[in-house]
């Protein structure tokens, strides 16, 4: 990218004088429509100072770390601004969601239409304003009204650190620009609520680390055990100096815990980043026995839990995870990006308690197929919601995501998709069946349907179920992008979910001990799976965790289910659900076609219920 397309470039914009690190962490869209990367630049400091080059000035000076987790916007300035959201500006967890109260001395973001100029204005001196571009924000709570400091400006989101001495509790924020405020909305002020900034600036998946020399931590540059490594955040809590002036370092009078895989490790430092306002770096040690692409990394303040993120941990540079990425696939990328299939032929079966009917057991068997381009780029900064291959959380791990709406959070990563031809078809035990496209590289087809205990759905009905345990093939005739391919399969013993009854609820903060049989021990692995949603406003948490199927048995930890909100009852029925499936490893169920680097073959039995999650 050149220096005149940079936001921040052209006159009196410099490079630093040293450059150790550069890490592409959000997309933004242009007017002309482009979809550029932005990077993160750590320079000798040890400050990741980000996508902006502005000129090295004395501490009093220096800059704000401007924008790991900007969004350049564009939109007409509305004459009353109006707030839609308000979130940690790394965590992105929407309330009432558990974490996401915003600390004290924290950088929030408020979202909506009208907040601020056309074009995005960013501060660039201490002291940090307490205007910009003509926008303000203020807190009300306690008896107190605080002007917070800002951040940046735009029509669509601004962003301003909440000030050190706002008190604890329920408060109201208010958006001025130009003259016009906003109605209030509603906030919980809490004395320590991490936010971990992430690589594709969704609140989950890779976090944003460094080592100690300030290298990005990735896939292939991954960390190791008893490496020390920085992880950059905000929210540890209060400053010890004005929140518009820059910080010394400063470890505040608070316990962090940090869980790599699940496993403690030791805390060297965690507190303010030496010079940025409300910008926080934990230090710490990667504990031994933990390997994988995804390991799950969480840290807890007091009693606030953070954002689920992963890191890539492994013994050398290059990570890898035996249901996902091999090390060779990691460390042979062709320039042009991994080109990868992959079909599936899945069952799943749903047991759902409605009134009146009772409980109701149905099958639906469905088969589907992806191909996909995805460059090293998108494959570090894809999270364990992606799609491709290596998105899978590594074993015993376990991660959250959260979601706003009635829809699940997906990667923001995005992939190309490749035509492998008109249509696919898929023949096994019970005959020939066609996937038909659904969009480029995405093809698709519901195999059989039925109920298998209690009294059927209204309008319930369609073909018969399709799979059963034997051989199948999946043939394409090739397209414009992917040759021709027969790829042949053969199913096990569908997976027994054999504690199903005996799991009732998921109670909050309790560990939650699932276990099974069937399926191929040999060759699976598990996901188990959780979810709860709200409603006003409606908003909800997965977490999704992995374990080798040979186990037979997986806890998720209480840590994992506090991080779900309680479930509601709609129409007597419950708004949280439990899932079991199971899934082939990528190396026992591979495929070849010309145009593909890597083609996967899956299948699986994904069972599910309905619970209450208390």
């Amino acid at each position: 990218m050149a220096d005149e397309d940079r936001p921040g470039a052209g006159a009196g914009a410099h490079r630093p004088d040293r450059e150790v690190g550069v890490w592409p962490i959000l997309g933004i869209r242009t007017r002309n429509g482009v979809l550029k990367s932005r990077v993160v630049r750590v320079h000798r400091s040890g400050i990741a100072t980000s996508l902006y080059y502005f000129e090295e000035v004395p501490l009093r000076r220096r800059l704000l770390l401007p924008s790991l987790f900007l969004i350049l916007a564009t939109g007409a300035l509305f004459a009353q601004p109006r707030i839609a959201r308000l979130v940690n500006s790394a965590s992105y967890i929407p309330p009432p969601l558990p974490g996401s109260g915003i600390a004290q001395g924290s950088i929030f973001i408020v979202s909506g239409t009208g907040l601020g100029p056309a074009n995005l204005v960013q501060n660039s001196a201490y002291p940090v304003p307490d205007t910009l571009a003509g926008v303000s924000v203020r807190v009300s709570g306690g008896g107190q009204e605080l002007n917070c400091p800002m951040v940046y400006a735009s029509a669509t989101q601004t962003a301003a650190i909440l000030p050190s001495r706002t008190p604890l509790g329920n408060a109201l924020v208010r958006v001025t620009v130009n003259g016009q405020t906003s109605e209030p909305i509603a906030l919980t002020v809490v004395r320590n609520g991490i936010g971990l900034y992430t690589l594709n600036s969704a609140g989950f998946g890779p976090a944003v680390l460094t080592d100690a020399n300030f290298g990005v931590i990735t896939r292939t540059n991954a960390a190791n055990p008893g490496q020390t490594v920085i992880a950059w955040a905000t929210g540890v809590g209060a400053g010890n100096v004005p929140d518009n002036e820059p910080p010394p370092a400063f470890d505040p009078p608070v316990t962090v815990e940090v869980l790599v895989g699940g496993r403690l490790a030791n805390v060297r430092y965690r507190g303010r980043a030496p010079g940025f306002a409300g910008l926080d770096q934990i230090v710490f040690d990667i504990p031994e026995g933990v390997r994988g692409c995804n390991v799950s990394l969480v840290m807890r303040a007091g009693t606030n839990t953070s954002n689920f993120t992963t890191i890539p941990v492994a013994a050398g540079r290059v990570c890898s995870d035996p249901n996902g990425f091999s090390e060779q696939d990691l460390s042979n990328i062709p320039e042009g990006g991994l080109r990868i299939g992959s079909l599936s032929l899945l069952r799943g079966v749903v047991r759902l308690t409605v009134p009146v009917l009772g409980t109701i057991e149905s099958i639906s068997d469905t088969g589907g197929a992806g191909f996909f381009r995805i460059d090293l780029n998108a494959i570090t900064r894809s999270s364990t919601a992606g799609a491709n291959p290596g998105s899978a959380i590594s074993f015993g791990s376990c991660t959250v995501t959260t979601f706003v709406g009635e829809g699940q959070a997906g990667d923001p990563i995005p992939i190309t998709g490749l035509d492998a031809g008109p249509s696919l078809t898929v023949t096994g035990p019970g005959g020939a069946r066609t996937l038909t496209p659904q969009g480029t590289g995405v093809y698709s087809a519901q195999l059989g349907s039925g109920t298998t205990s209690g009294t059927p759905l209204p309008g319930g009905g369609g073909s018969p179920p399709y799979l059963s345990p034997g051989d199948y093939t999946i043939t394409g005739p090739g397209g414009r992008d992917i040759g021709a391919f027969t790829a042949r399969i053969r199913l096990p013993a569908a997976l027994n979910w054999t504690n199903q009854d005996a799991v009732t609820r998921i109670n909050r903060g309790q560990d939650l001990t699932l276990t099974w049989s069937g399926g191929n021990p040999a060759s699976d692995f598990i996901y188990i799976i959780g979810n709860s949603s709200r409603r006003n406003p409606t908003a909800g948490a997965s977490f999704i965790c992995s374990a080798p199927a040979s186990a037979g048995s997986f806890t998720v930890p209480g840590i994992v289910t506090n991080a779900l909100p309680p479930s509601e009852s709609v129409q007597g029925a419950a708004t949280g659900s439990l899932v079991i499936a199971n899934v082939p490893l990528p190396d026992t169920a591979r495929f070849t076609a010309s145009g593909l680097d890597i083609g996967i073959i899956q299948y699986g039995t994904t069972i599910a219920k309905t619970l209450p999650i208390e």
